[in-house]
């Protein structure tokens, strides 16, 4: 899809083409990627969500392949992550990714714990009377933010069997399908909410985890079924896409190369575009391009650095004794919504 016609006038009315106003306004091209994809199945399996954007042209990244195929003895096939996370790729992951490597400045994760992410979908269906759409981060309201890691704290300390419970509740109750929601999810979290509130000792928190359930919170839950936004809330690829568009933005307008996905629809690409022309006056999406990540080096160089990232932090997170040892702090978006010790730690 591109979001702009082929022939853009300027001030004079004077026709231009493509080439010639990319002469006029500075264009950035970047080539995207994810790795942990969760399908909106939030709480589930997989922890962490990565996704890259790599700005390189492409005979760089030609030659950068070319280069990790060498060292991986990967020859012709398509470059995927998991040979580098592979004990045997380290070194090779180490010197892609590192503070001093070929991508340094050019490749930027945003990376998304998946179940504080989840959570703070939860809070602002339940918490808020605004309307969210999917490409805003709940991390814009600093006040939802700091309920979101107070519940995500508390949850933490539950029993296993509560803390499932919880977090399977919380799933439901932000579901959407083509039937729009499952029909007890409201009920059956009001009655987890008040069962686990019941058997915890400390009476703030008590009455914190009981504020998550309250009639006003059903009110909104209700709102949310009825009037579900058009960018679903349970893809953390939306708000990581809206993330690259604006950062690289400060270089110029954006194009975008991304891997196929079928989350990325028109509208939903075309949301984002107009949030940026209405956040950074000047700026703009002019090309979104999905291709088959075979046949793009730049975008197989953005599932390399996304999924070396990925596997990075969930070791971190789950305390794996063979956690990749690659730095990535240098890498990660500021803000994204992960807990800092899994990026940076000590």
């Amino acid at each position: 899809m591109t979001l702009q016609p082929g022939v853009n006038r300027d001030r004079s009315g004077m026709a231009r083409t493509k080439a010639e106003d990319r002469e006029v306004r500075r264009t950035v091209e970047i080539a995207c990627d994810e790795s942990g994809f969760v399908g909106g199945s939030l709480f589930g399996a997989s922890r962490v969500f990565a996704h890259a954007s790599v700005h390189l042209d492409l005979r760089g990244a030609i030659d950068l392949a070319r280069e990790v195929r060498t060292r991986t003895g990967a020859g012709s096939h398509e470059l995927k992550a998991s040979r580098l996370n592979r004990p045997w790729g380290h070194p090779v992951a180490a010197w892609l990714c590192g503070p001093d490597g070929p991508l340094q400045g050019r490749a930027f994760v945003h990376v998304t714990d998946t179940r504080l992410f989840g959570l703070a979908r939860l809070a602002q269906v339940l918490r808020n009377d605004s309307s969210p759409e999917g490409w805003w981060s709940a991390q814009e309201d600093p006040t939802t933010w700091d309920l979101v890691l107070r519940l995500h704290a508390l949850v933490a300390r539950l029993p296993q069997t509560q803390e499932r419970r919880i977090l399977e509740c919380a799933r439901d109750v932000l579901w959407v399908n083509r039937n729009h929601r499952r029909r007890d999810s409201i009920e059956a979290w009001t009655d987890v909410v008040g069962a686990v509130a019941g058997r915890l000792e400390d009476a703030d928190d008590r009455c914190f985890l009981a504020g998550w359930a309250t009639p006003e919170a059903v009110r909104r839950a209700r709102d949310y079924l009825a009037t579900p936004p058009v960018s679903p809330l349970t893809e953390p690829l939306l708000p990581a896409l809206r993330w690259a568009v604006h950062h690289w933005s400060a270089r110029g307008d954006v194009s975008v190369v991304h891997d196929e996905q079928s989350v990325l629809t028109p509208a939903r690409v075309a949301a984002i575009a107009e949030e940026l022309e209405g956040s950074r006056p000047g700026r703009r999406l002019t090309g979104f391009t999905r291709v088959d990540s075979r046949e793009d080096e730049r975008v197989q160089l953005a599932d390399l650095v996304a999924g070396v990232v990925r596997r990075t932090v969930e070791d971190r997170l789950s305390g794996s004794p063979n956690a990749l040892t690659v730095p990535i702090s240098h890498l990660v978006a500021d803000g994204s919504p992960v807990v800092e010790y899994a990026v940076r730690p000590s």
